[in-house]
């Protein structure tokens, strides 16, 4: 029964074009931006048009061998914020912040040199040795947490993180 699961599961994958195999048993992420249907997003990014981006705070997180290097984020809302997430491991690593990401007014996101203006953002899946940028103005006070992602099917959402859980602290 498991097994028929797994090879379902993983059937699924290829078929959606999530997955790509490096060599016969190895299935990883494709890296870039993961992006979800605009009704789950904040569709007044206003906040995040009309910010003074000159006093952006930026703030760094990094992940190394599955881990998140600080591991909390306190943020003000209404103020901006650069995050820059660097992925330091030798494999593809994700930041999913689902919740966090459907509570700000996203301003861009930056990766691999190409600004992608106000997207609607699930995740970022990082190359081995990249940085991303996201330019926010949380919107709400409240807990969120990131994560590196485990098993993540389209359509049937996060079965599972892989590595270290970190917390967004939104004052």
């Amino acid at each position: 029964m498991l097994r028929n699961l797994l090879i379902c599961l993983s059937a699924v994958g290829f078929l959606a074009g999530c997955v790509t195999t490096k060599d016969w048993g190895e299935a990883v992420l494709s890296d870039g931006l993961d992006t979800m249907p605009v009704m789950y997003c904040t569709t007044d990014n206003s906040p995040a048009t009309k910010a003074d981006w000159s006093k952006a705070t930026v703030v760094k997180e990094s992940v190394k061998d599955r881990l998140y290097e600080s591991g909390l984020m306190t943020l003000w809302h209404a103020k901006p914020y650069v995050i820059h997430i660097t992925n330091n491991d030798t494999g593809v690593r994700s930041f999913r912040a689902p919740e966090f990401l459907r509570d700000v007014a996203i301003l861009k996101a930056v990766y691999k040199g190409k600004a992608f203006e106000t997207p609607c953002l699930n995740a970022l899946t990082l190359a081995s040795g990249t940085t991303a940028e996201l330019h926010v103005v949380p919107l709400k006070p409240g807990y969120y947490d990131y994560h590196e992602t485990g098993i993540w099917v389209p359509f049937m959402g996060e079965w599972a993180t892989s590595a270290d859980v970190g917390v967004i602290y939104v004052q």
